[in-house]
């Protein structure tokens, strides 16, 4: 049995980068390679890390291809090598050295995983947590991070959660071999959630354990998103839950998203904020219109599709 690809997805923020991989060297367990898949940087990101850390493998992807695209390319790789599985991080977070050693013994312990997360702190530490795994609220159409802004976790043993965040994300080789890779479609945003669902659906069961933990340098409150982020938040909210319900559950679930997305839009218009007002009202014109991946202006060089081909076996 392999060990584990540690892909670490980066887009500019050099220092931050700088900062995650320093954390990723210091990891304990079976770490088999550690690679930094860049979209696109324009900060010189690839010449530093070369020139910092030479242990690390740099793919540069030619522009930005998004979370699901980027990260696909990690798993793919890992799957025709056979590896045990990837541990995705994204560029702006810190890793414990033990946080491995501690996704893995979960892993290999309980029954059928598909993905396993660890506890994620908010950044600074002050804030408490970030995430301990992610709820879906299907009724409602939306999602939460469990036990967000606590100082502490309610439970500190290995439980089941609806989905991981994607910002650390431990996806098992059998299940990758089973469900595949990351619906492109998605570009970022959503694309985790989407892909615990499918792999529920196919039998596996998705973990956190809050003794492994990791810190995440982003917002906690949704008010702080960019005007891009809230984009992709309102189309891909409505894809996902158009693609994980039906009849008229379905209904019920796109009317809330709906309703939920417009009185947002009509918030940032009453506070002057017409650019985040906009970026939602593309985000339910495009969802409409069956537009996917990136965002019209922000279209990388390179291709985007529902999903990248799996082969049935890495062998």
């Amino acid at each position: 049995m392999g060990g584990i690809l540690v892909a670490v997805l980066t887009y500019n923020r050099l220092h931050d980068t700088l900062a995650c991989l320093e954390s990723v060297r210091r990891l304990e367990g079976p770490v088999e390679a550690i690679v930094a898949l860049d979209n696109g940087s324009t900060d010189g990101t690839p010449e530093a890390i070369r020139r910092a850390f030479p242990e690390v493998e740099v793919w540069e992807l030619g522009g930005n291809l998004g979370y699901a695209a980027g990260n696909n390319l990690a798993l793919r790789v890992a799957q025709q090598q056979g590896m045990e599985g990837v541990f995705l991080l994204n560029n702006d977070t810190l890793v414990d050295p033990m946080c491995l050693v501690a996704l893995l013994e979960a892993a290999r312990a309980l029954p059928r995983v598909g993905a396993v997360g660890p506890l994620v702190w908010a950044w600074p530490p002050s804030q408490g947590i970030w995430a301990l795994g992610g709820e879906i609220h299907w009724r409602r159409a939306y999602t939460t991070h469990r036990e967000a802004g606590r100082a502490a976790p309610s439970q500190w043993e290995p439980h089941p959660v609806d989905f991981v965040p994607g910002c650390g994300i431990l996806l098992l080789r059998e299940a990758l071999e089973t469900v595949g890779g990351f619906d492109e479609r998605y570009f970022m945003y959503w694309e985790e959630t989407d892909w615990c669902q499918r792999a529920r659906r196919a039998g596996f069961s998705i973990w956190v354990d809050p003794r492994a933990q990791m810190w995440h340098k982003a917002p906690m409150d949704p008010d702080d998103l960019s005007a891009g982020a809230l984009y992709y938040m309102t189309r891909n909210r409505m894809l996902f839950f158009r693609e994980h319900t039906q009849g008229v559950r379905r209904w019920l679930a796109l009317a809330h998203a709906f309703h939920g997305a417009i009185r947002l839009a009509r918030r940032y218009e009453r506070g002057d904020q017409p650019e985040r007002a906009q970026a939602i009202w593309e985000g339910l014109h495009d969802f409409l219109h069956g537009r996917w991946g990136p965002r019209e202006a922000e279209a990388p060089v390179g291709r985007m599709g529902k999903e990248v081909a799996w082969p049935a076996s890495s062998g």
